[in-house]
């Protein structure tokens, strides 16, 4: 019970940070601090975790958001299934490199799923944009944040899954 209720207030302050940035900067330079906090549990934690972060963190975004209910539920569900899948593969513990490789791969599979849910419901967006503008900007501002919000995850609940 004391996992779901520090989840919970994790994905209220990472869902909170995010708006808050994407008043102050705009939309371009705000990382998917929902996602690495999907991809810190389901890799620190496991699967069970990794899945509750995604459909908690996905229905929060979406009801808040303006969009059809469900695409950011879906997109991060697939997010944490691939993490499990993908970390078999790629991520070695303690590897940094590893992990940046994880997250990049996971970050356009999020991207490109949403855009394909936002199309599938009709919010078209043009392909070219999405490559050209999206994309490399959600990789790299989360990229970017990933070491920071990493560390300063496994401080904090370092003691409390134990």
């Amino acid at each position: 019970m004391r996992q779901i209720i520090v989840i919970a207030f994790f994905i209220i302050v990472a869902f909170v940070a995010e708006f808050l940035l994407f008043n102050m900067v705009g939309r371009s330079v705000v990382p998917d601090l929902l996602l690495l906090l999907v991809i810190f549990f389901n890799l620190y934690f496991g699967i069970r975790y990794g899945l509750f972060t995604a459909v908690l963190a996905g229905a929060v975004t979406d009801s808040f958001g303006t969009g059809p209910f469900g695409i950011h539920l879906c997109s991060l569900m697939i997010c944490a299934y691939l993490t499990t899948i993908l970390k078999g593969y790629i991520y070695h513990m303690g590897s940094r490199l590893s992990r940046y490789i994880l997250i990049s791969l996971i970050t356009v599979i999020n991207v490109i799923v949403c855009y394909g849910l936002y199309e599938t419901f009709g919010n078209s967006v043009s392909p070219g944009q999405v490559l050209r503008w999206i994309l490399p900007a959600q990789v790299l501002v989360t990229l970017a944040v990933a070491p920071l919000t990493f560390r300063y995850l496994k401080q904090c609940v370092s003691g409390l899954f134990v």
